[in-house]
This record gives structure tokens, C-alpha cells and sequence, in this order.
């Protein structure tokens, strides 16, 4: 059996989707407030077991041979430091507590590209790169640098099987949360991204993304973590894609850089201020700036992993967003 969190999240939908294909035994562990409607059809048990709760999560885990850890708080604006790491750093540790404590053999934990160092000038970004310490380019990627740490250690000490995931910018179908990239893919069908900042990143599909994660339970090393990636584009040419794609044209203009970080600060104040989530802030800026080009040659070898063409993965993200198209779940690799 296999155990997951997040699996009402974007890749957590696509997990289940591809474990279900394979006959696995599926439990999931969530919160009370997740929308357990989305996990109708593929989980064989539901437990009700926050990440701050070590004891119920433990009652959740007993009977699995993996966990997959992909639940995660995701915050791209300033000032949720302490809120991420209650869920990505204190959650993580009870999660690995509570699969030791369930007798569970592997855990596999969804890290993140920005918990890695990425100030060096040298590219492409790699494993052996290290995790950051104290300059993240946004705070979740501090968070998600600490818990890979921890979870490191832990697969290094022998008392659990620990593996690592770390995507770039993940997109694909089955984002019922809108995301960040789900929601500017959004408002680019309905007309409404006027601008694009300059810059770009990666992205990969999150099919082929939750293939990695699998092979990861199967193949991956213990105490190690592989970098999945995808396609780099820039803004400015992710957009034309996807005016392509919709056959329509549009009339951007280019925001400069010194105009756009002056302009997220704002946006970023005014969102904290409405309490609500904002795409544009000063971190979304910066990121774009760290030149995303990422090897992920040691997933290829190791765990089978192959990325799809962008255009495929963009083609069928907006199937599923404009008509609800059913899609082929699995990864490119299998």
C-alpha cells in the first residue's frame, strides 16, 4: 500500500490518477477542510490527519510501504515564513516520525527547484548545487531547502528510507486550486495579461512529474534527490505559445525590470492588505531572473525520467481548463 498528503493538490490529483492505473493500494492522509469529493474513485481509505498531528498520521501510514509526502504550503508573498514552516519544515518531521512509527519502509518527499542554492552563476543547476541557507530567492524555498535537509539526514542515517523529487514549475490538468501557473494560463484564455515581465523558467508536465515521483518509491536512492525538469521559456515566448495554441494575437508590452519590482511591491502590500493570494510579487519577479536551466540527467538515469514537448503539455493543460477534456494520465516514460 501506499500512503500520500496532498493528494487533493495538483500533483496529488495526478498521483492518484497514475497510482489507481497501476492497482496500488491507496491511502490518503488530509485535513479536515480538504475536499475529500476529489478523491472519490481512488482511494481504498481516507484518514483525517493534519500534518501537525504525528499520532493520527501514524494510524494513517501503518500498513504502507511508501509514503509520498507532497503536501506543502505554498505562499509566494513576504511574511508567511512562520506559517511555512509549521506545514513544510515542522509537518515534514512529523510525517517522517510517523513513518518510522508505522513501520513504513520508503519515504518519497516532494521537494522544489527553489530549495536549491541557485546564486552561483554556473549553469545548469544540479544536484550536487546544494540546498539553500538563507538565500532562497523567495522564503518557501527556504522552508522546502530545511526540510529537504532534514529529510536528507534521515535517509542517511538508516533509520528510514528518505528520497527527493524536486520539480521546476510544474503545469498540467487536474489543478482544481488554481495554482499559480493554472491561473495566469486562466487569464491568458479570457484576455487578460496585457504585460510580461521579463525573464523566464522552467516547466514540466505534471504527469511526467508524478512518473519521477513513482519511479522514485521503486529506484531512487536512499538519502538522495533528483532535480525534474522540463522546458525553458521564456515569458514573452510561453505567451506566444499560447496565442498560438488559441489562435489569437495579442499586443503585449514589455515591463522593465526596475518598473516591474517597483510595481510588485505594491501589488504584493495590497494583496496581504485584502488578504488574498497575488501572481504578481516581488519574489515571482526574481525568481524569473535566476535563469532556470536545470540537468536533469541524473533522473533520466537513475529513475527513467523523460519530459514531453511544452506544447503538448500546454495544449492539454488548456483542453482540461476550457472544456474539461479527459486526459491520458500516465507519464511520457511508461
Amino acid at each position: 500500500m501506499i500512503a500520500i498528503t496532498g493528494a487533493t493538490g495538483h500533483l496529488g490529483q495526478t498521483l492518484l490518477r497514475q497510482m489507481r492505473s497501476r492497482g496500488d493500494a491507496i491511502t490518503a492522509a488530509v485535513r479536515e477542510s480538504s475536499n475529500q469529493t476529489l478523491l472519490e474513485g481512488y482511494c481504498d481509505q481516507v484518514y483525517i490527519a493534519a500534518l501537525d498531528d504525528p499520532d493520527n498520521l501514524t494510524k494513517a501510514f501503518e500498513g504502507a510501504h511508501t509514503v509520498i509526502h507532497s503536501a506543502a504550503l505554498i505562499d509566494i508573498r513576504r511574511g508567511s515564513l512562520d506559517a511555512m514552516r509549521r506545514v513544510n519544515v515542522a509537518g515534514t518531521e512529523n510525517v517522517m516520525q510517523a513513518c518510522i512509527a508505522a513501520g513504513v519502509r520508503r519515504l518519497v518527499y516532494v521537494g522544489s527547484i527553489e530549495a536549491f542554492d541557485l546564486t552561483a552563476s554556473r549553469r545548469p543547476i544540479r544536484e550536487d548545487f546544494g540546498f539553500a541557507r538563507g538565500n532562497a530567492v523567495m522564503d518557501y524555498g527556504e522552508t522546502k531547502a530545511e526540510a529537504c535537509r532534514r529529510v536528507t539526514a534521515m535517509g542517511l542515517s538508516g533509520d528510514l528510507e528518505t528520497v527527493i523529487v524536486c520539480p521546476t514549475s510544474i503545469v498540467g490538468p487536474w489543478d482544481y486550486h488554481d495554482g499559480l501557473i493554472t491561473s495566469m494560463l486562466r487569464r491568458t484564455v479570457k484576455g487578460h495579461m496585457p504585460a510580461y515581465l521579463t525573464g523566464g523558467f522552467d516547466y514540466v508536465d505534471v504527469r511526467d512529474t508524478a512518473g519521477a515521483i513513482l519511479a522514485a518509491g521503486e529506484k531512487g536512492r536512499s538519502g538522495e534527490s533528483y532535480l525534474v525538469s522540463g522546458t525553458f521559456r521564456t515569458v514573452k515566448d510561453l505567451l506566444t505559445d499560447l496565442d498560438q495554441i488559441l489562435g489569437v494575437r495579442s499586443n503585449r508590452r514589455s515591463l522593465p525590470l526596475w518598473f516591474a519590482r517597483a510595481a510588485a511591491e505594491i501589488t504584493e502590500m495590497a494583496g496581504r492588505a485584502a488578504g488574498r493570494e497575488v501572481l504578481f510579487t516581488r519574489g515571482s519577479v526574481e525568481i524569473l531572473q535566476v535563469g532556470a536551466d536545470v540537468d536533469s540527467s541524473k533522473a533520466a538515469e537513475e529513475l527513467g525520467f523523460q519530459s514531453r514537448p511544452l506544447d503538448e503539455t500546454l495544449r492539454d493543460t488548456l483542453e482540461w481548463i476550457t472544456r474539461g477534456t479527459a486526459l491520458n494520465p500516465e507519464p511520457v516514460f511508461v
